[in-house]
């Protein structure tokens, strides 16, 4: 398990790097070959994200 972020500088950097991941991801997926399988890592990517985001928010209160 990863260290907690609670510098609000590094959360917005630790979302930057994931959101170019995602769009990474998105930019190289293959509408021919690519599957279920490619959609779920997406969608546990964002859900990941969301949790952050979440963490991060309670932090910034």
């Amino acid at each position: 398990m990863s260290t907690p972020i609670h510098d609000k500088n590094k959360q917005i950097i630790y979302l930057q790097q994931r959101l170019q991941l995602i769009q990474e991801m998105l930019e190289n997926l293959d509408p021919v070959h690519s599957g279920t399988d490619d959609l779920q890592r997406l969608e546990a990517m964002f859900e990941q994200l969301q949790i952050k985001l979440k963490q991060f928010k309670h932090d910034w209160e």
